[in-house]
């Protein structure tokens, strides 16, 4: 999908029939709104700054709401818009979370609950709402000793939607299935090679790599799956990858080969079943990943 203007799409979220690119690389014109019916850029808006009208630092997040959200890890609010008729946002709130970390990489569940990954602090997802100081309930996956989540065998990606958390792991092909009180309700666990015990600079980019990427939609989960070292995913000629789909409980329903470059952030029109991506190398600047996913319904 060509983009018009300059751009680098890092960030892309569907709220049909518009689709919210966030740019990289700029200080101005951060995000774009597309019609997805016909690919017309409808509008621009976003300029990073200090000032009251201006971002510090901007995330487009994914969630199934009515409206957009954006969240700004700089300042510490997050801003939802609505998106009109013509394709112009309206700011329609804006909610300081009182967790002293924020909303940073959260998946919500509705507009104030949300899930987070501890990351750095513990080897914890927390539960919070925006009103939370403190995590209202907590569950460990990680181990504590490792301070680096990213060198942890047992690290992960959380996604959620209005009924499910799901945990997608790294290194293990494994997805925990959760209700939105992080209670587990199934493990799903495939033969896969093992991690070593530890990960680092020398030996990380000849591990095997299992999950990256998902998006949770109403319907499905949608998770990208590697398979291959990322030294090995690099020199394949196309940089092939699965994406895996389930259902909310935990039911594996279709499995496609992305024949052609593998997304990084996506997200899903699930009334169109279409995947829109930015690519995984950037290059050109100037277009998205379009894949539609026939079968589903």
């Amino acid at each position: 999908m060509p983009l018009q203007g300059i751009t680098y799409p890092v960030r892309v979220e569907v709220n049909h029939p518009y689709l919210i690119v966030q740019n990289m690389k700029r200080t101005d014109s951060l995000f774009h709104i597309y019609d997805i019916t016909n690919n017309e850029l409808k509008h621009v808006f976003g300029v990073m700054g200090q000032g009251p009208d201006e971002f510090g630092g901007p995330w487009l997040f994914h969630t199934l709401f009515s409206d957009f959200v954006i969240g700004d890890v700089i300042k510490n609010f997050v801003y939802k818009f609505s998106v009109t008729k013509d394709g112009s946002p309206t700011l329609k709130d804006v909610k300081q979370p009182k967790y002293i970390n924020g909303v940073d990489n959260a998946a919500f569940i509705n507009d104030s609950l949300y899930v987070v990954d501890a990351m750095y602090l513990d080897p914890s997802l927390y539960l919070l709402t925006l009103n939370d100081e403190l995590p209202r309930k907590k569950r460990k996956y990680r181990n504590a000793a490792i301070m680096d989540y990213i060198a942890d065998p047992s690290f992960g990606r959380v996604y959620a939607n209005e009924n499910r958390i799901a945990l997608c792991y790294g290194y293990k092909k494994q997805i925990d299935f959760m209700d939105i009180d992080l209670n587990i309700i199934k493990k799903l666990k495939f033969k896969f090679s093992a991690p070593p015990s530890k990960i680092n600079a020398e030996n990380g980019r000849d591990i095997k790599v299992s999950y990256t990427f998902g998006y949770f939609g109403k319907q499905y989960l949608y998770v990208l799956f590697i398979g291959a070292s990322w030294r090995e995913y690099r020199d394949l000629s196309f940089r092939g990858a699965f994406l895996e789909v389930f259902d909310l409980d935990g039911n594996p329903v279709v499995r496609y080969r992305l024949d052609g470059l593998s997304p990084m952030h996506f997200a899903i029109d699930e009334e169109t079943f279409t995947l829109y991506g930015a690519r995984d190398d950037g290059n050109p600047e100037d277009n998205l990943l379009v894949y539609k996913l026939k079968g589903l319904s």
